[in-house]
């Protein structure tokens, strides 16, 4: 599931680089592959694009993943990423979709603590015209952007057939991203309530507003404190719950989440 930041773009101008924008970049030990064919825009960017392709291809980071969110005007978002040995962020992925049939996909790359490449593509399926869009940005050591281009297309195909054009320069920010992973803000895990279906039971978490965000977690009998949850809910309603739990795919390819963990927890501490 899913998140929004609209962008919009398309001013033209041409953007330099001095060598004082640029750091090395690394990802553990891992060398620096062949770069891609994606347009220079800026001395240096090869080094950037190895280490974005070394992070998309490689097969020994871990994956981990937020919560799967829903709003109370049906829209989703949700996040997911790659940690690295370290335990690391070194990419971090929040998607969005929209009742109104617009979805937002933004990814942010990390070199060590380094924010330095983030893109953004947003597929909106009402427009007949130009409704598929992507904007991404280059970031120097000193968390500056050097560089943004963006393209668009009538659809995916013809969005990714079209050269990037260098635009106003945007600086994407993490935070919503971050805190879909870490359980807090406007996604923090506090209980709502409970539901059933003919075979599972879930607690359901979120925080109250406009929109109300909720999502829910199977459980079962080796969860004393979700049952008790279960049988308490007014008194523990909006109580602040730490949510540990895994993705789980039942009969018919039905996925959910399935609670591994769960804590209440103390907020005077």
């Amino acid at each position: 599931m899913k998140q929004f930041t609209y962008i919009l773009f398309m001013a033209l101008l041409m953007v330099g680089c001095s060598p004082a924008d640029r750091q090395r970049l690394s990802l553990g030990n891992d060398k620096a592959p062949i770069t891609d064919k994606k347009e220079q825009l800026f001395n240096g960017q090869w080094e950037y694009d190895s280490l974005i392709n070394v992070i998309d291809t490689t097969r020994i980071l871990a994956d981990f993943y937020s919560l799967e969110y829903s709003d109370s005007h049906q829209n989703n978002r949700y996040a997911k990423g790659k940690l690295n040995a370290k335990n690391a962020v070194v990419m971090m992925e929040m998607e969005e979709t929209y009742a109104k049939g617009l979805q937002i996909i933004t990814r942010y790359y990390y070199s060590g603590d380094l924010l330095f490449y983030a893109q953004q593509t947003v597929k909106d399926y009402q427009k007949e015209k130009n409704g598929f869009m992507e904007v991404y940005s280059y970031f120097g050591n000193n968390k500056k952007v050097i560089v943004s281009a963006s393209r668009m297309g009538n659809d995916e195909e013809d969005m990714l057939s079209k050269p990037s054009i260098v635009c106003k320069k945007v600086a994407f920010d993490p935070k919503e991203a971050l805190e879909l992973v870490n359980q807090k803000g406007k996604y923090e895990t506090r209980f709502q309530g409970t539901l059933e279906t003919e075979r599972l039971k879930f607690i359901v978490v979120g925080t109250k507003g406009n929109p109300t965000i909720q999502t829910a977690i199977a459980y079962n009998k080796d969860f004393p404190i979700a049952v008790h949850l279960a049988a308490n809910e007014a008194q523990y309603l909006n109580r602040l719950l730490k949510v540990e739990f895994q993705k789980v795919t039942g009969e018919n390819g039905f996925t959910y989440q399935g609670l591994t963990g769960l804590k209440l927890m103390d907020e005077n501490e």
